[in-house]
């Protein structure tokens, strides 16, 4: 941080950017983008002097002190790998890397270098389950029994992730994190299996049985079949379709149940019906409200304080990362792969 308390950061998620810009004591420095017109209107909008069109030009930049990463996912690890070893101060989204070992090295690179590495698990800052987590580590829940997560979304965005991510680190990483953070445990074992269509590296469909250390059983599920005319609960200025998105937790004393389609917003249109999500990155009057601000207010700040966040923890993201990859080995050979060690 610059010694008058302003931030210097690039980015180039279009809801971050807007989240970004107007964060107190944030100075939205620079931004790349392969895309000249884009940048262009970028940089207008938020009066950005440096542009860049390619992100390791940036990272080059030595005037930022931190960066945000939200290059397409397959870039993660070698963007990230050299704005650390140049000691840049990094945001990641999700997923960090395609491998636990990728994803170990990065997070050993950031120690050497003495620099905070932060991961997008956007879900920690919801306060739908930022409030529930609050109740499970008050134990009011009791001991954890069971947990399940479903992720299913618009069949039509299938195809921009088909053969670049597989569906697991998409968007069972997500529910992978949530239970490691509801749970306080460790995933012992892993039952998985797929559904393909097609020669796809990601399948259309996942399903994943855990068990924890704590004896909690875990059920994740995951696809891309949602149809085309169900309602369109993400609307972005970069994309917009259904994530079909429900998480239930049985504990021995209390259970409770998060429906992420359901808003209370809904508006009907000749085309759709639309129910807007308002509590991840709603964008009103070109600011951006919700999970998204509170997540980059938290590694901004973190930045600011050189304390780690204490919401979303590098640890648990390498964490979830080993258990993805431990879903996807049990896809491949149908077998229950342990993870005691």
């Amino acid at each position: 941080m610059t010694s008058s308390g302003t931030g210097r950061c690039w980015q180039v998620r279009p809801t971050s950017r807007s989240g970004v810009g107007r964060l107190p004591g944030v100075e939205l420095a620079a931004v790349a983008d392969p895309d000249r017109e884009l940048l262009d209107r970028i940089a207008t909008c938020h009066g950005i002097e440096s542009c860049y069109r390619d992100a390791l030009a940036l990272i080059d930049d030595d005037s930022l002190d931190a960066i945000i990463l939200a290059t397409p996912d397959e870039q993660h690890v070698s963007q990230a790998m050299a704005a650390l070893e140049r000691g840049r101060h990094l945001f990641v989204e999700k997923p960090l890397a395609s491998t636990w070992e990728e994803g170990r090295e990065l997070q050993q690179l950031a120690v050497s270098h003495g620099v905070l590495l932060q991961v997008g698990m956007i879900l920690r800052y919801e306060a739908s389950h930022r409030w529930l987590y609050s109740q499970i580590e008050a134990g009011l829940f009791g001991d954890l029994v069971s947990f399940r997560g479903q992720r299913n979304c618009s069949r039509r965005s299938f195809q921009g992730i088909a053969d670049r991510i597989h569906t697991v680190h998409r968007t069972l990483i997500h529910d992978i994190d949530l239970l490691l953070w509801f749970s306080g445990s460790q995933v012992i074992s892993v039952m998985a299996m797929d559904y393909r269509q097609g020669s796809h590296l990601s399948p259309n469909g996942c399903l994943a049985m855990l068990k924890l250390a704590n004896g909690c059983v875990a059920q994740l599920e995951s696809s891309w079949y949602v149809p085309d005319h169900s309602p369109v609960n993400v609307i972005s200025d970069h994309w917009s379709g259904c994530i079909d998105a429900e998480l239930a937790v049985v504990g021995t004393q209390r259970s409770a149940r998060i429906n992420g389609l359901q808003s209370p917003l809904q508006v009907w249109t000749n085309q759709q019906l639309q129910s807007p999500d308002l509590s991840l990155w709603p964008s009103i009057n070109g600011r951006v409200f919700g999970a998204l601000r509170e997540q980059l207010a938290d590694f901004l700040g973190c930045v600011a304080s050189g304390q780690s966040s204490k919401v979303a923890d590098v640890k648990s993201a390498v964490e979830a990362l080993r258990i993805a990859q431990a879903v996807v080995e049990a896809c491949r050979t149908n077998t229950v792969v342990s993870l005691n060690s």
